[in-house]
């Protein structure tokens, strides 16, 4: 008898370390939720008044949660709307601008390799990303692109001064083209013109190739990049 006695009484002391941490979770929490609902309440009437403190005005939309654990009613805590603002004007910006340098490259790929495969095709945009990463040349795609192009001569690449954009790109090869300039853009594709800056098609041989050195044949164009200063020496004494 004795023995359940002190067995009860321990069990007892038990129940009581068990009961009081939940106690004081419980009363912590309706502390909390009395807090937020004070809070919820300033901010409406503050709505209510056209009492705007300093632009945060709390957000009321979404401040109510179910908790499962106790199925009571918990306010949220809410975030003013500078802090929840997660798209701007500097973003319509840059979108804006990532579309138009992406357009460029399309129209370079279309009127410069439109009847190479793929494969070609990405070879001549990679040159255009070359020269933009090229202390040579300008610092964005659509300035490497019509670089020169207000000139009656010295533009960079042909399209862009003898009259071939008098036709607007249109129909598949348009369509893959922009493809093309999609995928080289987000940096999908793998180098195939080992640093190439220059290209030529086959069918001529421009004076200047002979200053560059050639480092692969794509399709219908000749590849070249800048030499270093070992090979400027090399090139300047076989010519």
């Amino acid at each position: 008898m004795g023995a359940l006695k002190a067995l009860g009484a321990i069990s007892a002391v038990a129940a009581t370390a068990i009961v009081l941490p939940m106690a004081g979770e419980r009363l912590e929490a309706q502390e909390e939720r009395a807090e937020w609902r004070a809070l919820a309440e300033k901010s409406l009437a503050a709505e209510e008044h056209d009492v705007w403190d300093g632009g945060s005005v709390l957000l009321q939309s979404a401040a109510l949660e179910l908790d499962s654990a106790s199925n009571s009613t918990l306010l949220l805590p809410t975030r003013n709307v500078a802090e929840l603002q997660t798209f701007g004007a500097d973003h319509l910006v840059n979108a804006q601008s990532a579309a138009r340098e992406q357009r460029c490259l399309a129209e370079a790929i279309y009127y410069e390799a439109r009847s190479e495969n793929i494969y070609g095709q990405l070879a001549v945009a990679e040159v255009v990303v070359n020269r933009v990463g090229h202390r040579a040349y300008p610092e964005t795609i659509c300035g490497v692109v019509y670089q020169g192009s207000e000139l009656s001569t010295g533009c960079q690449f042909t399209f862009t001064c003898d009259g071939s954009m008098e036709t607007a790109p249109r129909g598949r090869g348009w369509d893959r083209a922009q493809r093309v300039a999609a995928h080289m853009t987000m940096g999908f594709a793998r180098p195939v013109t080992r640093q190439a800056t220059h290209y030529h098609t086959v069918q001529i041989d421009p004076y200047w190739s002979g200053s560059l050195v050639r480092t692969r044949t794509v399709g219908e164009h000749i590849f070249y990049r800048f030499p270093s200063r070992a090979e400027r020496g090399l090139l300047e004494r076989e010519a």
